[in-house]
């Protein structure tokens, strides 16, 4: 069983754009809509109602044996000790990151600007760049919980996988000496 786990800092664009990078028909799990669509209905718990929903929907992917996206941001290491236990749920299921991050915070800063203004969830600036700091440093602590890895360079204009051959990386790929994982 595979579990594409869809990470990086708030305002990246991972809701956006991530099933554009896992195989068609993967069902993506993802939290942050599911409150939304529970805060149009008017639910005023609907980040508590996301929560339990989105983790019985993993729980019963896990139980079924079915392969599933997961969208997490990868940020504190809590989320780290949540994707330990969908982990130790079976070793052997393999969980292969898309990690989608930029040389450039202010553009997660800006983009979750523009989403909150368009009725989506506020994340807070402090929030935002603790995250982008965090991101790197807990992935290189936890990298062996991944099978896969695929490196996502995020602009104004576009979504990148560099390949090894590529002369123009990225500086957080460089500086991290990511070039491993291309």
């Amino acid at each position: 069983m595979t579990i594409y786990l869809i990470a990086g800092p708030p305002g990246i664009g991972k809701s956006t754009n991530a099933k554009e990078f896992i195989p068609v028909g993967i069902p993506i799990i993802d939290q942050d809509l599911a409150a939304y669509q529970y805060k149009k209905r008017g639910f005023t718990d609907y980040q508590d109602i996301a929560s339990l929903t989105t983790n019985q929907k993993t729980r019963e992917f896990l139980i079924n044996k079915e392969d599933f996206a997961l969208e997490l941001n990868l940020g504190f290491p809590s989320h780290y000790a949540y994707l330990k236990s969908i982990a130790a749920f079976d070793w052997s299921n393999q969980i292969n990151l898309l990690l989608f991050f930029t040389d450039d915070l202010n553009l997660c800063i800006d983009r979750a600007k523009i989403r909150h203004l368009s009725g989506g969830h506020e994340v807070k600036q402090e929030i935002i760049e603790e995250m982008y700091a965090s991101t790197i440093p807990l992935f290189k602590e936890n990298k062996s919980l991944f099978h896969g890895i695929r490196l996502l360079d995020v602009s104004d204009s576009a979504i990148i996988e560099h390949t090894a051959n590529r002369s123009d990386l990225p500086d957080w790929i460089v500086m991290n000496g990511f070039q491993i994982y291309l």
